[in-house]
C-alpha cells in the first residue's frame, strides 16, 4: 500500500515526460518548417507590448517552450516523489493536479478532446495517488 500513490504519480511524471518528448518532435518535425512559417509570417498587423510582433517566432516559441516545460516538470515529478516528507510528496501532486486542471481547460478551449482525456486520466491517478498517501501515512502514524 505504502508504494501506490508512488506508483500512481510516477505514471502522471512519465506520461508529462513523454508528451513533452513527443511535443518537441512533432514541433520541429511538422510547425517547424517553411509553409506554416509563410503563413504565419504574412500575419503582421499584431503588435505586442506597443512593438509588432512576429506570430511565427511567439508561435515557435510558445511551442517549444511547452513541449520542454512539460519534459522537466514530469523530471522533477518523479524527483519529488522520492522525498520521505508528506509536505513535500503533497505539494509536488498538488502541483500536478493544478497542471493538470490547466491541460484539460487547455483542451477544452484550444486544443482538443484528446488533451482533455488525457488531462483527466492524469487527474485521477494523480488524485487517487493523494488520497492513498495520505491514507498510508496516517496507517503509519
Amino acid at each position: 500500500m505504502k508504494k501506490v500513490p508512488n506508483v500512481l504519480s510516477g505514471i502522471v511524471a512519465i506520461l508529462f515526460i513523454i508528451i513533452g518528448l513527443v511535443h518537441t518532435e512533432v514541433h520541429f518535425r511538422e510547425l517547424d518548417n517553411a509553409k506554416v512559417q509563410l503563413r504565419l509570417t504574412a500575419i503582421d498587423d499584431l503588435q505586442l507590448l506597443g512593438q509588432p510582433a512576429n506570430i511565427w517566432k511567439l508561435w515557435q516559441g510558445f511551442s517549444f517552450m511547452m513541449g520542454i516545460c512539460f519534459l522537466i516538470i514530469g523530471i522533477l515529478r518523479l524527483l519529488s516523489i522520492q522525498t520521505k516528507n508528506l509536505k513535500n510528496q503533497l505539494i509536488g501532486a498538488f502541483t500536478m493536479v493544478f497542471l493538470l486542471i490547466v491541460v484539460i481547460i487547455s483542451g477544452r478551449l484550444f486544443f482538443s478532446a484528446f488533451q482533455i482525456y488525457g488531462g483527466l486520466l492524469g487527474l485521477l491517478l494523480q488524485l487517487l495517488g493523494i488520497i492513498f498517501l495520505v491514507k498510508s501515512r496516517r496507517q503509519t502514524s
